[in-house]
């Protein structure tokens, strides 16, 4: 039986992978303007035709690395309240994986290394509303998805969700994320995509194990498969 943790499971990262390139001697800058300030400053200047610009984002599906599960959070605002990543803004300064690390502290107490933070897809985010006022002047992001596999003890050690918010979590099947048509699109093709990046380190292993050619063709199938189902969801319209 074909084992994925008998190879080094990093060697497929350039495919699945968020480089971060720095130029220069980038020096952080510690002034930070928070989002609503800078909304009521363009509220307060009639700065309403500023054209948006989009935000980068990390966001983490926390898996179980014993049963499988992942993690959701039902969100109480916006842009997007209800069933959604555990995430948040990247910060300059941070690479997407540093700000995966700081989100995934932040909203759930567990301090995991940088190294355990695998890219899992991108995907960029237009929505109509946004938590800040003016609340319809929508907001666009640029995401990068990680995931992070974490122990029993891990999961024991998570804390509550903020209530201000989050409504609550919830530990899911992936298939049922996956093919769940209640959830958004986004959240089911990032699943899709953590399962694809599986199915390579399994190739990857039949490929070292130099199995039999049929064996890897089947997995070839199976990961197409997946790609085709991935792609659909890209074209679904969602209402505000």
């Amino acid at each position: 039986r074909l084992r994925s943790d008998r190879v080094d499971l990093h060697m497929l990262d350039d495919i699945f992978v968020t480089p971060h390139f720095q130029t220069g001697d980038y020096k952080r800058n510690c002034t930070v303007v928070a989002l609503y300030s800078l909304s009521n400053a363009c509220v307060r200047f009639n700065l309403d035709r500023v054209p948006l610009r989009s935000a980068g984002c990390a966001d983490v599906l926390l898996r179980d690395a014993t049963t499988k599960e992942i993690l959701i959070l039902k969100r109480k605002v916006h842009p997007q309240p209800d069933w959604w990543f555990m995430g948040g803004r990247i910060k300059a300064g941070d690479s997407p994986q540093e700000a995966a690390r700081k989100n995934v502290r932040r909203e759930s107490g567990l301090e995991l290394d940088v190294s355990r933070f695998r890219t899992v897809c991108t995907a960029s985010y237009l929505w109509q509303y946004r938590k800040q006022e003016p609340v319809e002047n929508g907001t666009a992001d640029i995401a990068v998805v990680f995931s992070a596999d974490v122990s029993p003890a891990e999961r024991s050690a998570l804390n509550s969700p903020d209530p201000n918010e989050y409504e609550e979590q919830r530990w899911c099947a992936a298939d049922h994320i996956a093919h769940g048509t209640a959830y958004h699109p986004a959240l089911r093709r990032a699943v899709l995509h953590l399962l694809m990046r599986d199915v390579m380190d399994l190739m990857c292993a039949a490929v070292q194990d130099m199995a039999a050619d049929a064996t890897v063709a089947e997995l070839a199938r199976r990961l197409c498969s997946m790609q085709q189902q991935a792609r659909a969801l890209t074209t679904l319209a969602m209402t505000g």
